[in-house]
């Protein structure tokens, strides 16, 4: 029986893409018999240090805050708490390079545990994650980060295996210099049973269960509201569009609160000031998104930086019609004309316009759903990813095994008998 531990910057009650996946994906490892537990940072202090989730062990470690230095302050308890978690598991998988990537490798190697490197986003192991946005976006900057980032992804590439969650993650480790046969292509996969098209019945149905309006068309956006996610783009290009459709809605489902990078208050009085509190929903937090996403029309993704967006391949498990960025692993989702159209970041008036002719062409929305639907089941069903990360897990703690046995022959002790 092979235990695996997933060391991760932030986990549930955190609402992400990434959070979701790791607790998904934990728990159904464990309930077919490869047990898995959770350490991560205890963000807000009213969290319990430790709980069991849909059978999940989860330990959080200090300090609590939601400031930036939260999670470089955390590595040292999470140093500490894997020495005491040593006997519990077989394999170590790290969530992100940035901060946990090395101490997780150093701690694992101490430990003699298998190490799997997850990226979590997409410029990790390029360094385009450190510089965008920030100060050091220059040519100087972007030369002295390459080079800092260069030197750690020498011990990096010392990890037993790697998993890319997009084809630009998978393109960024090989030119890393991580050997092609050690990076494992394995998008996030979705609940394609939870997350299904809803027949007109069951929109409307949808829609008067939300208190949302029957008739006009709904736009939908699902996941945190942060930096970086094009939301400020998104909803001026919806202003162009509801000065047009007078009748059509932008619902913003999720929350930006206790994250750093959280741009809600911005984007509430960006609405305020362009008089669209009319057309413009905030909805918070929701658990259920599948509900939000059967109950609308066409589901927008304007991300500037994104590795993948399981927000993104729960809408087109939903069947709807999608406008996204062509950016990271949005286009891995997205094929162009087929199942959605994809516009530059940043581009208002390209957004706007994709937006108005999908509301305004019923019949091609369905077609694009339809092959959504089709994308989403051939490459993104959670069974499916769930099935390829149990492989992995068996195939390093073998390879780790047969290394050691041949570490200690060639020693002069005897490899074990099996």
């Amino acid at each position: 029986m092979i235990r695996v531990l997933f060391l991760t910057e932030s986990f549930h009650p955190v609402l992400g893409g990434g959070e979701q996946h790791i607790r998904t994906l934990a728990t159904r490892l464990s309930a077919s018999g490869m047990p898995c537990s959770v350490l991560t940072r205890r963000t807000d202090a009213a969290w319990p240090d430790e709980e069991v989730l849909d059978g999940v062990p989860v330990r959080r470690v200090p300090p609590s805050g939601a400031g930036r230095g939260g999670k470089y302050a955390m590595v040292p308890h999470a140093v500490r708490a894997l020495v005491e978690e040593r006997g519990s598991c077989d394999v170590l998988v790290v969530r992100g390079t940035r901060v946990l990537g090395l101490p997780g490798l150093l701690a694992g190697r101490a430990l003699g545990l298998p190490l799997v490197l997850q990226a979590e986003l997409n410029g990790e192991m390029s360094g385009e994650v450190y510089t965008w946005g920030t100060s050091l976006d220059g040519r100087a900057g972007r030369t002295v980060v390459r080079g800092a980032v260069a030197v750690r992804n020498l011990l990096l590439r010392d990890a037993d295996a790697f998993v890319a969650m997009s084809r630009r993650i998978r393109e960024e480790f090989v030119a890393s210099g991580v050997p092609e046969e050690r990076v494992a292509y394995v998008p996030h996969g979705v609940d394609t049973t939870r997350f299904r098209p809803a027949s007109p019945e069951e929109r409307r149905a949808v829609r008067r269960r939300l208190g949302w309006p029957e008739t006009g068309e709904i736009v939908t956006y699902t996941g945190r509201l942060l930096r970086g996610k094009g939301l400020e783009t998104l909803v001026d290009a919806f202003a162009a569009v509801a000065a047009r459709r007078p009748r059509a809605r932008l619902v913003l489902v999720g929350s930006g609160a206790g994250q750093v990078l959280s741009v809600e208050d911005e984007l509430r009085e960006r609405v305020r000031q362009a008089g669209l509190g009319g057309v413009v929903v905030f909805t918070g937090r929701v658990d259920a998104v599948e509900d939000c996403l059967r109950g609308s029309d066409v589901f927008a993704f304007p991300s500037v930086f994104e590795a993948l967006g399981i927000s993104l391949v729960e809408a087109a498990a939903c069947g709807l019609a999608c406008v996204g960025s062509r950016t990271g692993g949005i286009v891995d989702v997205i094929e162009e004309g087929r199942s959605g159209l994809l516009v530059a970041p940043g581009d208002t008036a390209g957004l706007s316009g994709a937006l108005e002719a999908l509301l305004s062409d019923e019949a091609r929305r369905a077609a694009l759903g339809e092959r959504g639907r089709a994308v989403a089941l051939g490459r993104f069903d959670f069974a499916d990813s769930v099935e390829r990360y149990r492989c992995l897990f068996l195939e390093v703690t073998s390879r780790r095994s047969g290394a050691c046995s041949r570490a200690r022959a060639a020693r002069g002790g005897a490899a074990p008998r099996r």
